[in-house]
């Protein structure tokens, strides 16, 4: 493994990018579905997703499926629980974020969390 392929696969075992997806069911209801993706799957999977191409019940090569429900926005109560889960702001879950810059983040807080213990 190289050390390029070895700090790439570090940052997806401690990083998730959190996305909301928006779709339709067969019935033609419209779901939404919280998403964790791997950092090193995040321009993939935005591309894939652009063009139609994510099947939610394969989702595993992009990360992790969080929670999901029927309707056109999930309830507030989720999107607070989404984000105590994954320690962030509510209010960033909607904004378009500097990916790269945040993984480097929780990176580098990682490591220094590692250096104290």
């Amino acid at each position: 493994m190289t050390e390029l392929t070895a700090e790439t696969a570090k940052k997806d075992d401690l990083t998730r990018v959190i996305v909301l997806v928006y779709g339709m069911l067969q019935s033609g209801s419209p779901f939404w579905c919280y998403v964790a993706v791997k950092p090193s799957k995040y321009q993939p999977f935005m591309a894939a997703q652009k063009e139609g191409k994510i099947n939610l019940y394969e989702f595993k090569e992009w990360g992790e499926i969080i929670v999901s429900g029927e309707g056109r926005t999930p309830p507030d109560e989720i999107t607070l629980k989404v984000a105590e889960m994954y320690q962030t702001d509510p209010a960033t879950l909607f904004e378009v974020a500097d990916v790269e810059k945040e993984v480097e983040r929780v990176t580098e807080a990682e490591k220094k969390k590692l250096k104290k213990n």
